[in-house]
């Protein structure tokens, strides 16, 4: 295993570089999100705000055309993709071409926030996976998505088969789980030696280092496994994030950092590890910083969005 790296302060500040004076939005990062589906809506906003309060010049929202009613002037800065939708309203392998021709225009695409389980969108996240040219941030349903297509192939093909299969990926793969995500992800790969009365998520909460690392050495990609002291895992390095605390715990945080982690990604293409661990500490910094003004209990995911600014200030006057 790496050497593990405590992050209580922002370890790469060149991460938040100066901005020269002429500056354009094209040089800010581009970033497709693809997120949302009928009962999940909510979601892609708060990873779509987290985009934009990151410093992203330019962020295209993908959606199910069947939702797209919702989405209107809610967003006013972000350029929008409605795409076509399965009957349950959510995203559709038909729109399978759009995502592609889209995403080439883009650094980065972040997918899973509100997808839902559909089966059909399922099959197109996992082939979005392997065909898109750009580095990927997984999140939530993209998590599930990835857990179902490794526990089809391990039922045919073996764990080395698998390791192998995933170097066809054409670029970074970041992967956000919680510890309930990452016990999922675990299961599916069974890993030699892998006992699942062992591996709990209690077990996972308490060795997020030995798992985030895991994860990483079989799968070939970054993880992000969150939670109290959250765990980024590379072959680059390892990074024991200590900012930020129950606070955090507040349904939609998730998807605001996985759009933290996606904007920091597509300013920082060659500092990729470093970027994703600089996203960690300022969603944890935004998350104290609101814990300060409202109250621990009070603190909801809007407020991190809220409060993110005031940390990336802070952060670059240190």
């Amino acid at each position: 295993m790496e050497k593990v790296i405590y992050q209580n302060k922002i370890l790469y500040p060149d991460i938040l570089w100066e901005r020269p004076v002429h500056y354009y939005k094209s040089k800010a990062g581009k970033v497709l999100v693809l997120a949302g589906s009928k009962s999940m809506t909510g979601e892609a906003i708060l990873a779509a705000e987290g985009v934009f309060r990151s410093g992203t010049g330019i962020l295209t929202l993908g959606f199910p055309d069947r939702v797209k009613d919702f989405y209107k002037d809610i967003l006013p800065e972000a350029m929008t993709l409605a795409l076509p939708s399965t009957l349950s309203d959510s995203l559709s392998k038909s729109g399978h071409d759009q995502i592609i021709e889209q995403a080439n225009s883009c650094d980065i695409a972040l997918i899973g926030p509100g997808l839902s389980n559909n089966a059909e969108t399922t099959q197109l996240v996992w082939d979005l996976l392997f065909e898109l040219n750009v580095p990927i941030v997984l999140d939530a349903d993209g998590l599930t998505a990835l857990s179902t297509g490794i526990e089809v192939m391990r039922k045919k093909e073996s764990e080395a088969f698998m390791t192998d299969y995933f170097k066809k990926i054409r670029n970074c793969l970041i992967l956000t789980p919680h510890p309930g995500e990452a016990h999922r992800i675990l299961k599916a790969i069974s890993p030699k030696g892998y006992d699942s009365k062992r591996f709990s998520e209690k077990y996972i909460e308490i060795h997020k280092t030995e798992i985030a690392n895991l994860i990483t050495e079989k799968i070939g990609c970054i993880t992000v496994l969150k939670g109290h002291d959250t765990v980024i895992a590379s072959r680059q390095g390892i990074v024991v994030n200590k900012v930020g605390g129950p606070e955090l715990v507040t349904a939609g945080t998730g998807d605001v950092l996985s759009g933290i982690i996606a904007s920091f990604v597509a300013q920082n293409p060659k500092k990729i590890f470093e970027a994703t661990s600089t996203a960690v500490y300022l969603h944890g910094l935004a998350g104290m910083i609101a814990k300060e003004m409202m109250g621990e209990r009070a603190v909801v995911a809007s407020d991190v969005i809220r409060y993110l600014p005031e940390a990336i200030k802070r952060s670059e006057e240190h």
